[in-house]
């Protein structure tokens, strides 16, 4: 079971924070985890999970249709069929212990439960359960006892989250706190070229309007020796450069009305004469695009809390580059509201003692059967802080490594075949 709790160890307390509970008991979390292992291993499942969960909180689908999160795996035949479950147990609102379960197929939610520890002790604040007619597809969700509305019953259809309903259906603050809770996830694909586009525009609207977050991204730009001076956001509908883009640029941007450029210093003979050169954004390296769209959500994470998690952080990004991203999550300074960051990976410079514990070390390997388990560096015996973790992966000692026969042997099947 993936976990950002800290373990024993008193060794880079920097590295993780420590929240008063609402309870009596403290707990230790980490700011930073990252997952390894061999493509197709199953790391990437574990962003999947959390995308999938959080985006069918956040948008309930219509009536009667199936329920798209539902994804058994397939190569067995007991559990291509069977029912599938989510159970996140996290720190919201007021430094509160949660439990959130639920259990579903591909018509129904079985089962739905949202508990916390308000006071150490466990409290139950909704339950949904089926009625009697079997061929309902309304169920109904019971509050629990603390709640203000606790007599009432709040009927949900069967394929949708209970949880869900108290967006916007049903406001009450204390479920409504924790659906607000999830939409804080940001949850980010750095191979999707779609969603890195639509993350540029979610940049650049906020820079647009916020100075101070304009300045953090300039500089940030700038410290990563990308040879920009920084960069410039235009809105077409409020400034005079919309007069001069053409028309076929302006039907591309509709849905987009802003436009960034980089601006590059120019030379003569070498020598800088302090003037720039703006060029569009499009016509920068996709290194440099990458780290726009991701450096600004990397600083609306840091600036406003939450969780941010990332498949394949290192994607078009100098190894340098995330190590330092790293390092902004478990500085003190940079990260005021400790903010985490889950990311997977195939860098394995970043498996380095000096950086990371080995609790922040995630590693995904899949069986014979083609199942996948995960595995903390922490699970293993014999593993120290002090232990190389990048001689041991690369030796094999964790797995999480690809299984590669001699090359020469590659097309033995094919030719004998012949």
């Amino acid at each position: 079971m993936f976990s950002m709790e800290a373990d024993a160890s008193k060794l880079k307390s920097q590295n993780l924070t420590e929240i008063e509970l609402s309870s009596t008991n403290n707990i230790r979390l980490l700011k930073v985890a990252m997952a390894f292992g061999s493509n197709a291993s199953g790391k990437t499942n574990l962003i999947r999970a959390f995308w999938t969960l959080i985006n069918y909180i956040a948008r309930k689908p219509k009536v009667n249709d199936r329920i798209w999160m539902y994804e058994p795996f397939l190569f067995d035949k007991e559990s291509s069929k069977s029912n599938s479950e989510f159970e996140v147990v996290f720190i919201g609102p007021q430094n509160v212990k949660y439990i959130y379960q639920v259990v579903f197929n591909q018509k129904q939610i079985e089962f739905e439960t949202l508990n916390y520890y308000p006071s150490g002790k466990i409290t139950n604040l909704f339950t949904r359960s089926s009625k009697n007619d079997t061929d309902s597809n309304i169920h109904v969700g019971i509050l629990g006892p603390s709640l203000s509305k606790k007599d009432k019953e709040i009927n949900v259809f069967n394929n949708q989250l209970l949880l869900s309903k108290f967006g916007d259906d049903e406001p009450l603050e204390e479920l409504t706190n924790v659906f607000l809770y999830f939409k804080k996830y940001e949850i980010i694909n750095a191979t999707n070229t779609k969603q890195r586009l639509d993350i540029e525009r979610q940049v650049s609207a906020e820079v647009f309007n916020d100075i101070s977050l304009m300045n953090k991204l300039n500089s940030l730009i700038r410290f990563a020796d990308t040879k920009l001076k920084g960069f410039q956001v235009h809105n077409i509908k409020d400034e005079k450069i919309s007069a001069n883009i053409q028309n076929s640029l302006k039907e591309k941007l509709v849905a987009n009305p802003y436009i960034v450029f980089g601006q590059h210093p120019i030379f003569n003979n070498s020598v800088d004469t302090g003037e720039l050169h703006s060029l569009s954004f499009a016509d920068e390296s996709t290194g440099t695009q990458v780290l726009y769209a991701i450096g600004g959500k990397i600083l609306m994470t840091l600036q406003n809390g939450g969780i941010l998690i990332v498949d394949e952080l290192d994607t078009s990004l100098h190894p340098f580059l995330t190590r330092m991203i790293i390092l902004m999550f478990q500085s003190k300074s940079l990260n005021p509201k400790n903010a985490q960051l889950i990311f997977t990976s195939h860098d394995m410079t970043l498996l380095d003692r000096d950086l990371i514990r080995r609790d922040q070390v995630w590693i995904a390997e899949k069986n014979e059967t083609g199942t996948s388990d995960m595995f903390s560096l922490q699970d293993f015996d014999g593993v120290r802080e002090e232990t190389p973790f990048d001689k041991w992966y690369l030796a094999g000692k964790f797995g999480g490594l690809p299984s590669i026969k001699s090359i020469d042997s590659m097309f033995d099947n094919e030719s004998s075949s012949k």
